[in-house]
This record gives structure tokens, C-alpha cells and sequence, in this order.
């Protein structure tokens, strides 16, 4: 990382801890609540116990999958608000076919996990060939397709393509042939964390090291000069959204395959947009992602025990991260107006 990159990464930093202490705690202070008993509580709710500390890390790998995919996406130049989207329908293709094929778990579980990679990446597609084809706004076109893909997936799953019975907006529970294996005993935690693991590694490696993250980022830092150097934009533009999608989708069918073990129409939960979050903070590195997903994971889980043990609402924690997509996001488009 440069030091350019470094330095913008320290600020970026910088204003999460401000927006997270300083605004939570007058959050807390209005609640009648005293900031140290209710960070006490958020930390001992993120780490007080081996079960608490394997919900921190199901929260870091629910959020690791669809940052890594917006990252892609916002290398490029492009904004995908539309990961929440993308993971539904990721979700509903792994829960709807896990339920469908009776394989041995070294078939069924590549295949769960596949369906919800393509299903996110097609879905992922469709913004990035309308931009590329029509140069449509694929902030307007993703958000869209957020609404679309909650609606088609309730559609399905409570008609023509119903398992869940008795009217549920669910898919029938997966074989254990289909579920991932929990890397915990008796938690949530699964493979998936060593898989989005992985998954940062390569796309560390791919964005480095590769033509193809070269040309990711030319389009993003300089479209004009990458053109001139023959970069296919367009083509750019709809390989980079649909394998942001895909990420997404995947992140989708680890939801299922690992923590539902069925496809249900409240899995995501705003996941997809707070990783937008995550990404920024993460300064779209994909290792330092790792970590931001993982200071946001502290928020999630322990935002149960701020309520519980603290009386602080939950949904401090929401305004907090809320704040923070406003100010990275805002800090970003002012900086790339500056550089116009």
C-alpha cells in the first residue's frame, strides 16, 4: 500500500473512531446511560465467552463476503448499492436447490455454494450491462434491483417454487449433506470465515498482481487515461459488477448453508448495506477489509449486550454505522470531484 493510501486509510480510521465513540456515547448519554458501561457491555458481548467470540466472527464473515464484492466494484469506479439484492438471490439459489438435490456433502455443499455465486453474479450483471451498454447510473439501477430481488424472492418462495409449508416465507431445511461444517463446536461459526479468508488473500493477489486488477484499477482511478490506453470500459465495468455480485450471492449461501440451513425471506437483515461500510473503512483493500468486517462484527454482536446488560437501544449501533457510510462515502466523492 502506498503512502498515499496509508495515510487516507489513517483518516478513514480516524473518523470511524470519532463517529463511533463520540456519537455513540452522547447517544448513550441522552439514553440515561453511562459510554463506559455501555462500551463495557459491547466489548463483553463481542468476546466475553467462546460462543460470544464465534457470533463475532459469523458476524465478520457475513459482512467479509459482500464487502470484498463492493470493493471490486468500487475499484472499478463503480458504485454497487445493490449487494443486498444480491445476496437475497444468492441465498434463495442455494436454499431452494440445497433442498432440491440429495447429494453427499463433497457434491452438495460446492453446489450450494455455486448456485449463490451465480445467482448473485447474474443479478450483479444486469447493473453492469446496463451501464455498460447504456451508460445507465448504476447507483439508481442496483438500488432498484434491491427492491426487485426482495419481491422476486418472496414471490418465489411463497409460490410457484414453495417448500417451506403452512405458507412460510421459507424454503424446506437443508440435508446435513448440504450444510457447512461448523469450525466451532456448538456455534454458528462455519468454513465460510476460512473460506472469505481466503477469498481476501486472492483478491489481494488478483488486484496486485494480475492485467485484469490493473485494468480494475485504471478504470477507477483514471478512466479517460485507461481508455486512451485501450481498456474496453464497458467490459470492465460489467465483468467488475458481476463478480461483485457474485461475492455477495456467495456470502448469501453461506447465510444458508451455514447459520439458516434454509433460505428465509429475513436473512440479510441490511447486511449488504452495512458492508458498504465495511469496504470504505477498509479503505477497498481487501486485507484491510478483513479487519474492518471485523471491528464491525464487535458492533454487531455486542449491540445485544449493549441492550440487554446496558439498557442502551440497538439501534445506536445502526445510527453509528449509518454515520459512517454518509462520512466515507461523502469524504470519497468529494476527494474525486478535487481530482477532476
Amino acid at each position: 500500500m502506498s503512502a498515499a493510501l496509508r495515510t487516507r486509510a489513517v483518516r478513514d480510521l480516524a473518523v470511524v473512531i470519532v463517529l463511533v465513540f463520540g456519537v455513540g456515547s452522547i447517544a448513550m448519554l441522552l439514553a440515561h446511560v453511562s459510554p463506559l458501561v455501555g462500551f463495557s457491555a459491547l466489548f463483553d458481548g463481542a468476546f466475553g465467552t467462546r460462543s460470544e467470540l464465534a457470533e463475532t466472527l459469523v458476524q465478520t464473515t457475513n459482512l467479509l463476503f459482500p464487502a470484498l464484492g463492493i470493493a471490486v466494484a468500487f475499484r472499478a469506479g463503480l458504485f454497487n448499492i445493490g449487494a443486498e439484492g444480491q445476496l437475497i438471490l444468492g441465498g434463495f439459489a442455494a436454499g431452494w436447490l440445497g433442498a432440491q438435490l440429495p447429494l453427499p456433502g463433497y457434491l452438495a455443499v460446492p453446489m450450494v455454494l455455486l448456485a449463490g455465486t451465480l445467482a448473485g453474479g447474474a443479478w450483479g450483471a444486469i447493473p453492469g450491462f446496463l451501464r455498460a451498454r447504456f451508460g445507465a447510473n448504476e447507483v439508481i439501477a442496483t438500488l432498484m434491483l434491491n427492491v426487485v430481488a426482495f419481491l422476486l424472492a418472496t414471490y418465489l418462495v411463497n409460490g410457484p417454487l414453495q417448500q417451506g409449508g403452512g405458507g412460510a416465507s421459507e424454503t424446506a431445511a437443508l440435508p446435513k449433506a448440504a450444510q457447512l461444517p461448523n469450525l466451532i463446536p456448538d456455534s454458528q461459526l462455519t468454513w465460510a470465515f476460512v473460506l472469505a479468508l481466503v477469498l481476501a488473500v486472492a483478491l489481494r493477489w488478483v488486484l496486485a498482481r494480475t492485467v485484469f486488477g490493473y485494468e480494475l484499477r485504471a478504470a477507477g482511478d483514471a478512466p479517460e487515461a485507461a481508455k486512451r490506453a485501450g481498456i474496453d470500459l464497458g467490459r470492465t465495468a460489467f465483468v467488475a459488477m458481476a463478480i461483485s455480485g457474485a461475492f455477495a450471492g456467495l456470502g448469501g449461501a453461506t447465510i444458508v448453508a451455514g447459520g439458516l440451513h434454509r433460505f428465509n425471506t429475513g436473512l440479510s437483515q441490511g447486511i449488504g448495506f452495512i458492508a458498504i461500510a465495511v469496504a470504505l473503512v477498509g479503505n477497498l483493500h481487501p486485507l484491510w477489509i478483513v479487519v474492518a468486517a471485523f471491528a464491525f462484527g464487535v458492533l454487531q454482536s455486542g449491540a445485544i449486550a449493549m441492550q440487554v446488560d446496558a439498557g442502551v437501544p440497538k439501534d445506536v449501533v445502526s445510527l453509528v454505522i449509518g454515520l459512517v457510510i454518509i462520512a466515507l462515502a461523502g469524504r470519497r466523492i468529494v476527494a474525486s470531484r478535487r481530482s477532476t
